[in-house]
C-alpha cells in the first residue's frame, strides 16, 4: 500500500474477501489476484509481486492518459 502511494500518489483500499482470495482492480479491470487452492494459500503462496503490481498499475494509467 505505501509503495503505491509513493510511486502513484494514490490511496489504495483493501475489502476482505473470502477464504484468503483478493484482487487488484484499476477502473474496474483487475491488474493481479491471490488466487490458488486452500492447500496453497494456507501455506502463504499466491501472492502477486508488489513491484509488478504498481507497474501494471503505471502501464494502465499510461494507457488511460494516452486516450
Amino acid at each position: 500500500m505505501t509503495l503505491i502511494k509513493q510511486r502513484l500518489g494514490i490511496e489504495a483500499v483493501t475489502t476482505p474477501g473470502k477464504t484468503g482470495q483478493f484482487e487488484v482492480i484499476a477502473d474496474g479491470e483487475r491488474i493481479a489476484e491471490r488466487g490458488g487452492n486452500w492447500f496453497t494459500r494456507s501455506f502463504g503462496a499466491g501472492y502477486p509481486d508488489l513491484d509488478s503490481v504498481v507497474e501494471q498499475i503505471e502501464k494502465h494509467r499510461a494507457n488511460d492518459a494516452a486516450r
